[in-house]
């Protein structure tokens, strides 16, 4: 197994079991009223799955570092297995790297990994990450 197919088997573990004992009573009803009808389940784990917040949810940025980024950039964004440390960058900084990963530039060695995660990420989640990591 590659070790893209390992990181995205082992990320979609966590989401999948971090999701199961959750339940989001007012982001539910909003989700299904414009699609077919589903089960109360499945809207919440596409959402999960997709690294997409629920509208109107506040993005939890320590579980999506955890989630998306601490494999590769450490626990405590220290940088790990020659990844590099985010934990010294500013807010700025890290914005404008991922702003520029998800806009396809090549920023580095590292662009073939980071472009597809920073691409699946939304405006809300690339701040909260840059808020929460930014020192």
């Amino acid at each position: 197994m590659t070790p893209t197919r390992s990181l995205l088997a082992l990320t979609l573990l966590a989401l999948l079991s971090a999701c199961g004992g959750k339940e989001e009573p007012k982001a539910m009803p909003e989700q299904t009223t414009e699609a077919a009808p589903a089960t109360a389940e499945a809207p919440a784990a596409e959402t999960m799955i997709e690294g997409t917040p629920a509208p109107g949810a506040d993005v939890d940025a320590p579980a999506l570092f955890a989630s998306r980024c601490a494999s590769c950039h450490g626990e405590m964004a220290e940088g790990k297995d020659g990844n590099p440390a985010l934990d010294k960058l500013t807010s700025a900084d890290i914005q404008t790297k991922l702003d520029a990963y998800r806009s396809g530039q090549t920023m580095g060695p590292k662009t073939a990994i980071m472009a597809p995660m920073a691409k699946s990420l939304t405006d809300e989640q690339i701040a909260a990450l840059s808020s929460y990591l930014g020192s």
